[in-house]
């Protein structure tokens, strides 16, 4: 992937999360403290104005950029993306070059999620953004493409509405945080879906069933 590509991908993932930020407010609002949408919203003008200055960068300089962009907001978002940004950063130097594959894409996916699950001392069925990121990484895992990642994060976004919290402010709420999908899990499915959309207007590998086995 070129950094001019991951450029592109990052801002239609921006201006996705910032058009959504009334939805994520709403859904965060009903278990948390309501303003999931705002830092996501704070996160992606952030990241924007972080890459407002094109510059001859490594898609690894890119990636810390926006890290250092999403750490920036604070909130419980920030440091968990930032930790995936960073491990994903990281794991993008020891991989080959050459061009993007499903293989690749797992590692990247992989080294995120284990980051955030780190983090945030949290696994799959505890009703966060693990709840979508975890099918994404599975799809990968079977080999599947981008496109299938991210219908899986959506998947696991709607299906983490009939969740119970454990992790977070929502766990207070008990079975009562059952009902809505995770605010977290559902910016991460937008995200992905946004960059799958901006991927496949400029590269076929990464768009779909064109992805190889590397």
């Amino acid at each position: 992937m070129s950094s001019q590509l991951l450029r592109a991908c990052v801002v239609a993932a921006a201006d996705a999360v910032e058009a959504a930020r009334d939805e994520l407010c709403r859904l965060d609002a009903a278990a948390g403290d309501g303003d999931h949408g705002l830092t996501m919203a704070l996160a992606a003008r952030a990241v924007r104005q972080a890459l407002a200055d094109p510059q001859d960068e490594s898609d690894h300089e890119v990636l810390v950029k926006i890290a250092l962009a999403m750490a920036s907001v604070g909130g419980a978002s920030g440091p968990i993306y930032t930790s995936g940004l960073l491990a994903v950063a990281t794991k993008l130097d020891e991989l080959p070059p050459g061009p993007m594959t499903a293989v690749k894409m797992l590692a990247l996916g992989e080294a995120a999620e284990n980051a955030i699950s780190a983090i945030g001392h949290a696994k799959p069925g505890d009703k966060t953004i693990l709840d979508a990121l975890h099918p994404a990484v599975e799809a990968l895992r079977r080999g599947q493409d981008l496109a299938a990642a991210a219908k899986a994060a959506r998947a696991g976004a709607e299906a983490s509405a009939e969740m119970v919290a454990t992790i977070g402010r929502a766990s207070r709420l008990g079975e009562r945080s059952r009902g809505l999908p995770d605010p977290g899990a559902t910016s991460l499915a937008l995200i992905l879906e946004s960059v799958h959309t901006a991927a496949a207007r400029d590269d076929q590998q990464l768009a779909g069933d064109e992805v190889g086995l590397a």
